[in-house]
């Protein structure tokens, strides 16, 4: 257990005790305590016990050392015995030293607790430790520590939820079962989502809302109530002019009322529409483009392939994706296409531009002009490539020609000339083949020659006269001569994005700036508004995705802490309940009748039934919250069993309930295990199995050792097998149902109402059964017919529970 805040355990200290020396007459210790007990203010009823519980004893010291107690108690014992209290000193009268704790001792308020109850004292003095007096605990200031640390806890608590409901960025309605607004709850962050004049409480939903709307929100609620189960739905409403999307969920609180929660998600409408007509603006593109365009993985199989591809290579769609770019192209092409494509994948290139052959569905090629990027995602890493095909057939067959030409020429001309002219031809088309604005400058700017890309969004790029200030804003224009003579100085190719307005848009682009010698450059000026776009549609996704996920993991969290908490605050008093039940029991505090001692015994053990559903709550929000740590020892398996057994031996011998143990000769002597939670396990199992079997019945437990198979191979090693310690419970009861196995092992769960009132329970057993199987590596497995009886079987891997200390 954690150390309580010291205040709270100081407070359980009274520092003002009456403190005498041990000459004092024991007439005068009288005097002084009947003096405290008189001195009391009726008006203080708040503190009135703690201030009576002072004046029951006094402490006899000498120079602060505590040298005994003498309390009003020990008065009447002297008077019982008739001794003369004349003129006899306190210290002749005194008993043993009295129990004492030291203030560093002190862990928790409960301990103090148990000190008073096990010693049966009323007052426990409290030392520093110097052997100093500090104070006196008592009962009653225990408890008003207590009572304050509960208080200030629930405080605490009130804060924490007015925190979070101001927070939460939605608007909370509680509303009836009727469809009447009983309360709402806001913050600053939902002044968006209603009028400024709108105020529904204490209205009906049809009072305020459309028809529809109204109509569909109270079918909503009693739904909710009805099932138990959370609705959710989006709707649409006009707010001040304009049509504002919400999306609702209505909760369930209980029979009579709901929580309805709205989010105001019209950006987020907004921004799914825009993504919506960007796809299908891509996917127009992508299955109208004349050239052929295909999408592959980084293994090379194709993702998407439009048609324009299949009519070029003669495959259908079906056909190519099950193939990959390196099966369809020409044997002799493919290393260079590989070489380039791994660049691409090492980031060492953004694209490439290559001619290659295709292999046709009829076994010749053709040539194709193949122009290929990559996509890569928020994290730079590669997803897969894009690659626009150009088939360029005819143009080779054209080349071929000219070529043929020219070498016929050759014999007629210089091979200078022939060189310089198919040179001349092969650089043209490799310009026309850039999807970029190629320009030549000057150090300065001025353009000295200049080229549009011959792709279908030329459009994008405006024409340059005489200088790029003509299309450039100054802020960018110094960025970029700044660019230019980095790239003149290094050597360099130089590269880098920028953002400016053409024709009434925001249009980005990436520019590389290559050196030409000592005052020119080449400019390559590439549109990527539509990656930059996408990008950040793809960012405000993912960010809106984390954020979900957090939120989720937050409130799951506080569930666990939630239930962890009042698991404990529950069990405080009700322990305090069950000791002072005992004492009295026990006749400490005097003789009771045999009509007072049922009731004590029946308040014990509803006491005791109580303290044992809260520590299976507690067990279950242990495991749920990841705070559950097992105990693992070597145990015997014979005495966990008999240990089991003879916990629900008394139940079963009232039904004349048989009770068989059956352990299996290949069952190993000792296992390593929890021995505590087993047998809790166990226990949980036989209980069910003798409440649910009818008189003179049987209920087994039998414990053996299983090979398992593993895997899908159908040979008979050992490495396809793996052991298993299997506990079945079995009885002769009234058996289970098909379809209500399925609920066995819900928290709070009963398969029937009527079972519920015939047989008593909580519905935590089967589920804490099944979350310590879990911890243990293991599961749990039944098998039932109604009428006839069930068979739970828990097992366990046996390489979890192997021990080489045999008991």
């Amino acid at each position: 257990m954690l150390v309580q805040n010291s205040i709270y355990l100081d407070l359980a200290i009274d520092r003002n005790p009456i403190v005498v020396a041990p000459e004092i007459s024991v007439l005068e210790a009288i005097g002084l305590m009947n003096q405290s007990f008189n001195s009391l203010d009726p008006e203080q009823s708040c503190d009135r016990s703690l201030l009576e519980s002072r004046a029951d004893c006094v402490l006899v010291a000498d120079e602060n050392k505590l040298i005994g107690l003498f309390s009003k108690w020990d008065v009447l014992t002297l008077v019982q015995k008739q001794v003369n209290l004349q003129s006899l000193q306190i210290v002749d009268v005194l008993s043993d030293r009295p129990m004492v704790i030291r203030r560093s001792q002190i862990q928790d308020l409960e301990s103090m607790l148990n000190l008073l109850h096990q010693f049966r004292c009323r007052h426990l003095p409290v030392l520093d430790d110097f052997d100093k007096i500090i104070g006196v605990a008592t009962q009653e200031s225990i408890f008003f520590a207590k009572n304050r640390l509960a208080e200030d806890t629930l405080a605490n608590v009130e804060a924490q939820k007015r925190a979070v409901l101001n927070a939460i960025p939605d608007l909370i309605y509680r509303v009836s079962v009727d469809g009447i607004y009983l309360e709402c709850f806001s913050s600053n962050y939902v002044t968006d989502i209603l009028p400024s004049d709108f105020d529904p409480i204490s209205k009906h939903l049809s009072d305020v809302l459309p028809n529809d709307l109204a109509n569909r929100k109270l079918h909503a609620i009693k739904e909710a109530i009805a099932t138990d189960k959370i609705q959710s739905f989006e709707q649409q409403w006009n707010i001040n002019g304009q049509i504002q999307y919400e999306e609702v969920q209505i909760v369930k609180v209980n029979d009579q009322e709901v929580l309805t929660i709205i989010r105001n998600i019209s950006d987020r409408k907004q921004a799914e529409e825009a993504l919506r007509e960007s796809e299908m603006r891509f996917r127009s593109v992508f299955d109208n483009a004349a050239v052929g365009i295909s999408l592959a993985g980084l293994d090379g199989k194709h993702l998407a392939v439009n048609q324009s591809l299949c009519q070029m290579l003669g495959y259908t769609e079906k056909e190519l994706q099950v193939l990959t770019f390196q099966e369809i192209t020409y044997p002799e092409d493919l290393e260079i296409d590989l070489y380039h494509h791994q660049k691409l994948l090492d980031n060492e290139i953004d694209s490439f531009h290559i001619e290659k052959r295709f292999l046709h569905k009829n076994g010749q090629f053709i040539w194709g002009l193949m122009s290929v990027s990559i996509v890569r995602d928020p994290q730079n890493q590669p997803m897969y490539d894009i690659a626009l095909i150009q088939n360029i057939n005819e143009l080779k067959t054209t080349q071929q020609e000219l070529s043929k030409l020219n070498q016929e020429l050759e014999i007629r001309i210089q091979q200078r000339t022939a060189d310089l002219a198919e040179s001349k031809t092969r650089k043209q088309e490799i310009l026309n083949a850039i999807p970029d604005l190629l320009l030549r400058l000057k150090q300065d700017g001025t353009c000295l020659d200049f080229m549009l890309p011959i792709v279908p969004d030329k459009e994008a790029f405006v024409p340059i006269k005489q200088n790029i200030s003509e299309v450039l804003s100054p802020t960018v224009l110094a960025e970029q001569l700044a660019v230019f003579n980095k790239a003149i100085t290094t050597g360099e190719v130089q590269i880098y994005e920028h953002k400016l307005q053409k024709y009434g848009e925001w249009v980005y682009e990436e520019v590389r700036i290559s050196p030409c010698g000592e005052d020119e450059v080449l400019v390559l000026v590439r549109n990527i508004s539509d990656r930059k776009r996408a990008e950040e549609a793809l960012q405000l996704s993912n960010e809106k995705l984390i954020a979900i996920n957090k939120e989720l993991e937050r409130v799951t969290r506080l569930k666990d802490e939630f239930l962890a908490t009042m698991s404990h605050e529950l069990r405080t008093p009700l322990n305090a309940i069950l000791g002072l039940s005992e004492g009295l029991l026990e006749e400490v505090f005097g003789e009771l009748n045999q009509r007072q001692q049922g009731s004590l015994k029946t308040i014990q053990k509803s006491g005791q039934h109580l303290l044992e559903l809260i520590t299976d709550i507690l067990d279950v929000a242990k495991i749920e919250a990841g705070m559950f740590t097992l105990d693992l020892t070597s145990v015997s398996v014979r005495y966990l069993c008999d240990s089991s057994l003879s916990f629900v031996k008394h139940q079963a011998t009232q039904k004349n309930i048989r009770l068989n143990l059956i352990i299996h000769d290949d069952v190993p002597t000792a296992i390593v295990i929890d021995e505590r939670r087993m047998r809790q396990l166990l226990i949980n199992l036989l209980s069910n199995a003798v409440k649910f079997t009818q008189k003179n019945g049987t209920v087994n437990l039998e414990a053996n050792l299983a090979n398992v198979a593993i895997g899908l191979s159908g040979a008979h090693s050992e490495e396809n097998f793996k052991p298993e310690i299997r506990f079945s419970v079995s009885d002769t009861g009234i058996g289970i149902s098909v379809e209500d196995i399925n609920k066995l092992f819900q928290p709070f769960v009963q398969i029937d109402s009527s079972l519920s009132r015939q047989y008593a329970g909580t519905g935590l057993g089967l589920n804490l059964v099944k979350k310590l199987a879990e911890l243990h590596g293991g599961q749990v497995s039944i098998e039932s017919k109604v009428g006839e009886g069930s068979c739970f079987t828990v097992s366990i891997p046996y390489s979890a529970l192997r021990s080489d200390e045999p008991q």
